[in-house]
This record gives structure tokens, sequence and C-alpha cells, in this order.
């Protein structure tokens, strides 16, 4: 009975051995289980949060990129604008000039016109002048009667006065109106030398002004050559 006993406490005494270190394994093995699903959970957030950084990292990438684009954007559209303005300021110039030469050929071909009026106006004057000057050549005779030629010596005397007045920067007309007649002439001289001087007169504007001389009478001589 005593062996039967003890065997049985001693069994008893295993089994709860058993128990105890069945109980410290089933703990070991839960704490393990709490483990292994933290460490799980802790890669999958360092993982997450590597992906969020990586993606952090390319978003900022992706900005600074936007933004380096977008200040290339601004100083090409600064250029832009500065190409743009130099452009209108030169084109505003060019426009400038070219009213400026507008304006000085306008100028110049109203004082083109006025010269012209002023040349023909003197070319005028001119014409007058050489075809008295004409008549008188043609109309002073040594065999008209006395008064006849007298009156038109005076006429010419007051003619050629009057043009040398009138164009006292002309030495041939100057000298012409200080020319008097010999001494003691006779009326017949004074008139071939009076025809002499209204041809140089007439010659003389005819040259100065480019003017073809008129036609003398048939059978008189043009007078004088011009000096």
């Amino acid at each position: 009975m005593k062996r039967l006993a003890a065997a049985v406490a001693l069994f008893l005494a295993a089994s709860a051995c058993t128990n105890e270190r069945a109980e410290s394994l089933r703990a070991e093995i839960e704490k393990a289980k709490k483990e292994r699903v933290e460490v799980a959970t802790i890669e999958k957030a360092k993982a997450e949060t590597a992906a969020a950084e990586t993606a952090l990292a390319a978003s900022r990438m992706a900005l600074e990129q936007a933004r380096a684009d977008g200040a290339k954007a601004e100083s090409e559209r600064d250029q832009l604008r500065a190409a743009l303005a130099a452009e209108v300021a030169r084109n505003d110039r060019l426009r400038s000039e070219i009213e400026a030469v507008a304006r000085r050929a306008q100028e110049q071909a109203a004082h083109g016109q006025e010269l012209d009026a002023s040349i023909d106006r003197r070319r005028a004057r001119a014409t007058w002048v050489r075809d008295q000057a004409a008549t008188f050549a043609r109309e002073i005779r040594p065999g008209d009667p006395d008064w006849a030629t007298a009156r038109r010596l005076d006429a010419l005397r007051e003619f050629v006065a009057g043009v040398a007045s009138e164009y006292p920067d002309d030495p041939v007309i100057a000298e012409l109106a200080r020319v008097q007649a010999p001494a003691g002439a006779s009326l017949a001289d004074r008139a071939r030398a009076s025809a002499d001087e209204a041809a140089k007169v007439r010659d003389r504007f005819a040259a100065v002004y480019e003017l073809a001389p008129p036609d003398v009478a048939a059978g008189k001589p043009q007078g004088g050559a011009t000096p």
C-alpha cells in the first residue's frame, strides 16, 4: 500500500510539473506570436514609412523641378517682354525717323516748289528784259527821223538804268549803264552805239538765264557779243 501511495504521489507530482511546463510553453508561444506580430507590424510600418518618404522625396523633387521650371518660364517671359519692349521702342524710333524724313521731304519739296516758282518768276522777268532789249536793238535805226531816234535813245537809257538798278550784281549791265556817248558824236553814231548796247543787254540776259535770243529783224546784226 505504501508503495502504491508513493507511486501515486510521484505521478501526481510529475503531472503537476508537466502542467506547469506546458503552461509556461504555452505562454512563451503566445508571447512569441505577439512579438512576431509586432515585428511584422513594425516592418510593415517601416516599409510604409520608407515608401512615404520616397514619395515625399519624389514630391519634393517634383516641386523643386516645378519651381525651377517656373523660374525658367518667368525668366523666359521676362526676356520676351524685354525683347518685345525693345522691338516696340525700335519700331517707335523707326516710325519717328520715317515721319521726320517724310517731313523733311515735304519741306524740301515745298522749298523746291518755292525755288521753282522763284526761278520761273526770275526767268519770266529776265525774258521780259531780253525782249525789251531786243525791241530796242531792232527799232533803233540810224536812218529813222531824228525825233524818233532821240526818243528811243532816251527810252533806252532809262531802260538800261532801270535794269542796272534791278540787277545791281550784274557787272555787265552796270558797265553798260555807266557808258556815255562820246562828246560831239552824231545822232546816227549814237543810234548805232545804242543799238549795240541794247543787243548786249539782250544777249547778256539770254546767256545768264539760258534764254534763246529772239530773232533780229532781217538784215540786222544781233549786236555785240556777250563779254
